[in-house]
């Protein structure tokens, strides 16, 4: 009985000062913030994101990038109507992305996503009490760093859950091996999980590279999971909302419904993501663990982080 109170006590005291550190780091209005330059970058990093696996098509196989192609139009349509040129502009991509268009668009994309991780980065400055000691390049270049993981993680996970393990050829080795039953029946159950696992493990990679900070990997996994847990959820729902969204808003506005409803999404999903570094900050505060601000320093050592 004792122990079932002190433990009620901790989890009391942990949740007033989460309350705390988010009332006085503003996480509302940050994560207002980074959906706003998220809605900006969202687009751009879209069209990357159809043109890299436009061009991989040799690499995946026709008939994947196909599908592939397919699961991706269908969402878009789901979230901005029928009518929308980015649809036709992601058709394209995948119909025929030629090098020169390719290299153009997919620069001039990631700059303009590196917005929002460029906010990114400040708010979770924030979230972990240091302050900004990065200089404006730095900055700049860890954003473009962070746009570009996002695409190659998205890249992966979508190739994962569309076509399957071994960008489609886990289902072929199954039916080689005799196995191809057992093979269709475990990666149904375990395709989710894995990819819950690489979510989480996107999010740490944020918490650990995106601050200005030198700490263990494992005081980013509670937030990370947390995080996670946080937008499966957000996202279950908004896939409800679209679901049954086809006479509603979206149906009315079209684009402009869809646009309102991606700046929401991103505003609950920033909100996760800043929720994930307070407990982080939190916990390792409790624990005894100083998560010192790093010194200015060039982004070539920031990189040397990942080896910590």
């Amino acid at each position: 009985m004792d122990r079932a109170k002190l433990m009620l006590r901790w989890a009391w005291r942990f949740i007033k000062d989460i309350a705390e550190e988010w009332s006085t780091d503003r996480v509302g209005a940050m994560s207002a913030e980074i959906a706003f330059f998220a809605v900006l970058g969202f687009f751009p990093a879209l069209i990357v994101l159809a043109a890299a696996l436009g061009s991989a098509d040799g690499f995946l196989g026709e008939s994947n990038a196909a599908e592939i192609e397919t699961w991706l139009v269908d969402q878009m349509t789901q979230v901005f109507g029928g009518e929308n040129t980015l649809e036709s502009t992601v058709s394209d991509l995948f119909g025929g992305a030629n090098t020169s268009a390719f290299t153009v668009g997919a620069v001039l994309g990631v700059y303009a996503a590196s917005r929002g991780f460029v906010a990114v980065v400040g708010a979770l400055d924030i979230a972990y009490d240091h302050e900004q000691t990065r200089g404006w390049l730095s900055t700049r270049l860890a954003g473009f760093g962070l746009t570009l993981l996002t695409v190659a993680v998205a890249a992966v996970v979508l190739t994962l859950l569309v076509v399957g393990p071994l960008f489609g050829g886990g289902a072929e080795l199954a039916e080689d091996l005799g196995v191809e039953g057992w093979f269709t029946v475990l990666w149904t159950w375990f395709r989710w999980p894995v990819a819950f696992g690489v979510l989480v493990a996107w999010a740490a990679s944020l918490y650990h590279i995106a601050p200005n900070h030198r700490s263990p990997w494992k005081w980013e996994l509670p937030g990370a999971v947390l995080a996670s847990l946080w937008w499966a959820a957000v996202s279950l729902g908004f896939g409800q909302y679209l679901e049954t969204a086809t006479s509603g808003a979206n149906a009315v506005f079209g684009l402009l419904g869809g646009a309102l409803s991606l700046l929401f999404w991103l505003y609950l999903m920033s909100m996760g993501l800043l929720l994930g570094a307070e407990v982080n900050s939190v916990i390792a505060e409790r624990n005894g663990v100083l998560i010192e601000p790093g010194p200015r320093r060039p982004f070539g050592e920031i990189v040397g982080m990942w080896r910590r």
